[in-house]
Formats: C-alpha cells, structure tokens, sequence
C-alpha cells in the first residue's frame, strides 16, 4: 500500500511527544513490511525533504497569514493556529497524492490534523486518536477552559472523527470517552496499541549516566501538572526517609503551567529545597528519542505518576529497555503495564502510593529483576512495532472498503434522486 501519515509532529524537527513518537514508530514498522510510507509534517524553521533511513518526510510551514487575519490572534488564537497548520499540511498531501495517488491517509485527531481529508473523502482515512480537545475541557486538563475558541476546535476534531472510515484507538480507556462525547459505539472503534521499537528500546547498549553505587530512579516527559510530577516530587521525602542511597533524575521540558501560569520547574525546585531534597534530584531537560534508551538504562526503575495519560510512552520505552514501571490507573496505562508482571499500579493522585511502590521495589532486588524481565517480555510481545503495523494495515484494509461502500452508497443516493425527477 501507498501510505501517508499526516502528523504535524515528527522526530526530531517537531518530536514534541507520544505523537511523534508512534508516528516514526508506526512509519518505520509499515516500512519493514514492505509499504510505501510518506510522512507530511510541520517543519521546525522552512519547508524541506528530508529523509529519515528511506522515509521521506515532507517538512512544510503552517501559513502565516497573522499579517491580514491579525484579529485571529486575539479572539481565537488555537483556532487560527489548527485551520493554517491543517491547511499547510493538507496542501502539501494533495500535492503528493496528485503525482502519485495514495491508497490511505493516517492522521491524529489531535487539533484537527485530519479534517480536509476527512470531508473532503479524498482517500480512506484512518484517525489516531491520543487525547481530543472535548476531554482536556471536560476534564480541564493544561487549564482549557470551555471558551469559543477551545469549543471550536473541538468541533473540528469531532466532525473529523465522525467523517473518517476508521478511528483506532490506544486505549480502551480512551474509547469509552470518545464513543460517549461522539454517540457512537465503542464496538466502532478499533484498540491499536502504541508501538515500540524493541531491537533500539533494549536493556543492551550504552548508558548515558555515569555509574553509580547508588538506586537511580527515572521520570521522563512534561513537567505539567497532567503528567504528575509534583505527586512524585511530594513523594520523595518519604522515600529517601527510608532509601537514603537513591537518585531521581527527571528528564523534560518546564512548562509555565503552574497556577497563575508559572513555571513548573520553579515550583518543584522550591519544594525540594524546602524538604532538603534539592541534592537527591537532577533535572534534565527534553533529550531526543534516539537517546532516550541510553538514559532508560541508566535507571533501576522508571516511575510514571500521571493524572491522565491516553497511554504513556515513556511505561513502553522503560518497559523495552527491561526498567519495572510503576504507574498510575489513570487513563490507559494500566492496560500497558501488568500489575506484579511488567511493574505496579497504584491510584492516581496519591503521593504516599508512589513513595510505597517506590521503596518496595528499591529495597527488593529480586523483585525489581522479576519485573524487569517481565517488562522486556511484555514489551516484544504485545507492543513490537512490527507487530503493531501488522494490525495498522488491517485498519487501513478495513478503511478502503468502508471508503467504497461509502462512495457507492452515495452513488446510488444520487442516481435515486436523478431518476424521481426524471
């Protein structure tokens, strides 16, 4: 098949998270069965080719019409940004699909990324989903609030998803929602689980840390309060009360969305001075995922503390690199990680339940080696790229023909309505 995967987010020019993560993963898992994989992206500065190991990916620039539309930055500022980003992006697919038609398109359903293709019914279309825009204001999830603008780019998301042959999902957490707010049944969307590359996330290799006598404990994403942190960092007093020779190193980006928009780092920083645990901690800011194994294996565990997470990469990235995971049963990481298996999951939102997980396995040895051959084995045989590409193209099979049947219905609607009037 002639794949496109349409994401404004691509390694590394825009490898800002889990979408850019499953998309590589999923480019690369399609292209090792033998399919002809473009990607169409945002690019970081200009508009490029660029080639990643055989994949071209087509780098293009959101339009920038803020010089006549000045009025869009003021009123409806994410708006304005997903109608010139998904414009961009979709001008540069029918460039594409005009030299050289596609059999299927692959979006996100994240901001709307997919919605020219999807009512325009160029081709079939699959739609990701990951988090939509209706659950971060029903939840208030990175302080959205129910405004015009954030309604609006709900509504794109939704008439997407609801125009599009396929909607596949990572999680059967995040399906119950998306069927609720869509009035669909769960049964209509298919679980797709997130890929991983596990000959690169493997626990042989090189490691980016120095050696140390010491536990060393890894948090990798956001510092945002969706993702937790401030939960972990709560936690660590309690844990070093107990584990004394223990580390924390927290790799991610600060985001200014503390209360009244300030910074996260700032906050965790003046809270681990106040508890004395300043010298336990080492920030680090966001590394490339081409890095990421070297750190995971630096670590004797990784914990993810998330108050929501479709389904975190950073549980199938540890779990790969053969590190236990202790997470939360929020959102879609229970279903990757197996309780007393893989890692341990705990309740969400609950400080004192990190710290327990945490000195459960820092004090235990043997255990920590039983989950982390557990996590390696889970890894290869659930959530393997190649794998998952396997039941993607299923996806896109089952996209064409819904997409034909779709057409022919409408061909003969419109043969109905020529005859009555004949």
């Amino acid at each position: 098949m002639r794949i496109c995967l349409l994401s404004r987010e691509y390694p590394p020019d825009t490898g800002f998270g889990g979408i850019a993560t499953f998309t590589k993963h999923l480019a690369h898992g399609l292209k090792n069965l033998g399919h002809d994989v473009v990607v169409v992206a945002l690019a970081k500065d200009k508009a490029k080719l660029a080639d990643d190991n055989g994949i071209p990916v087509h780098r293009v620039e959101a339009y920038p019409f803020t010089s006549k539309l000045s009025a869009l930055s003021m009123c409806i500022p994410y708006s304005k940004y997903v109608l010139f980003c998904c414009t961009a992006l979709w001008d540069k697919f029918a460039q594409l699909h005009a030299e050289k038609p596609f059999d299927v398109i692959d979006t996100p359903e994240l901001l709307a990324e997919g919605i020219i293709p999807a009512v325009t019914q160029t081709v079939p279309q699959v739609i990701r989903l990951y988090t939509p825009h209706s659950k971060f204001i029903a939840e208030k999830l990175h302080n959205v609030v129910p405004s015009f603008d954030h309604q609006f780019v709900a509504l794109l998301e939704r008439i997407a998803m609801l125009e599009a042959a396929v909607l596949t999902s990572p999680s059967n957490d995040l399906a119950e929602f998306v069927a609720g707010d869509l009035g669909i049944k769960e049964s209509q969307i298919q679980i797709v689980r997130n890929p991983i590359d596990t000959q690169i996330f493997t626990p042989d290799g090189d490691k980016a840390l120095p050696p140390t006598e010491k536990l060393r404990l890894l948090f990798v994403g956001r510092l945002e309060g969706r993702k937790g942190i401030t939960y972990l960092v709560d936690a660590i007093p309690k844990i070093v009360a107990t584990c004394p020779d223990v580390e924390f190193v927290i790799i991610g980006d600060d985001t200014t969305t503390a209360e009244g928009m300030t910074s996260v780092l700032t906050g965790l920083k003046k809270s681990l001075s106040d508890s004395n645990c300043s010298k336990y901690v080492t920030f680090i800011d966001r590394i490339s995922l081409d890095a990421l194994p070297s750190y995971y294996r630096s670590a004797d565990l990784s914990v993810v503390p998330s108050v929501y997470d479709n389904s975190p990469y950073t549980c199938l990235e540890a779990m790969a690199c053969g590190r236990p995971v202790i997470g939360t049963d929020a959102g879609g990481t229970k279903e990757y990680i197996e309780h007393n298996v893989s890692g341990l999951i705990i309740p969400a939102c609950d400080s004192n339940a990190i710290a327990e997980a945490c000195i459960k396995l820092l004090t235990d040895k043997t255990e920590r080696t039983r989950l982390s051959q557990g996590a390696r084995q889970r890894a290869i045989k659930y959530f393997d790229r190649t794998e998952i590409a396997r039941e993607t193209v299923k996806c896109y099979e089952l996209a064409t023909r819904l997409h034909n049947e779709r057409r022919h219905s409408q061909a003969a609607h419109s043969l109905y309505l020529s005859l009555i009037h004949i």
